[in-house]
């Protein structure tokens, strides 16, 4: 498995990931409460992606030739008392390749980012009722509160990571 930084070329792939794991969460909302109480965009526009590719700070997965999975993220300034985050916006997985680390691959990369970029840390949100992704968190040396917000503190960095190699 390669992880690279996202580019152009995967816009498709992220669009498809993103499709499937969002109308997965809708269907979990329905069957659990009978309706949808956290609705979700089941798309990204291209302007969306281009973003993501500007901040050079979001990653694919890639598996025989093949994008698995993603990380969306940007890097922010004014977020508590630390000069420079990194806001990990979206993580996704396609689904029949979950639970072979990818996921951690994924945010192992952001992790190089942050310690070659000298961010302080990493924060996310996650969905309260998401128990994958605060378990993949929790792997990932994240500190998750309140089941909603999870941080890295940027102490524990670590040099680069035998999970993921960036190009």
């Amino acid at each position: 498995m390669e992880v690279r930084l996202l580019r152009h070329r995967d816009y498709s792939s992220v669009r498809e990931i993103y499709k499937a794991v969002s109308n997965e969460y809708l269907r979990y909302q329905r069957k659990r409460s009978g309706k949808v109480y956290d609705p979700v965009r089941p798309d990204l526009n291209t302007s969306q992606l281009d973003f993501y590719v500007a901040t050079h700070c979001s990653f694919a997965a890639i598996e025989n030739e093949k994008l698995r999975g993603v990380l969306l993220a940007q890097p922010l300034r004014w977020f508590s008392d630390w000069d420079k985050v990194l806001w990990l916006e979206y993580i996704a997985v396609h689904a029949a390749h979950r639970r072979r680390g990818i996921g951690l691959a994924l945010i192992s990369a952001a992790k190089d980012f942050a310690r070659k970029h000298r961010i302080k840390g990493l924060f996310t949100t996650l969905n309260i009722d998401n128990e994958e992704s605060k378990s993949l968190l929790l792997k990932a040396e994240f500190d998750v509160k309140d089941s909603r917000i999870a941080s890295y503190s940027p102490e524990s960095l670590p040099r680069a990571s035998p999970l993921a190699s960036v190009y």
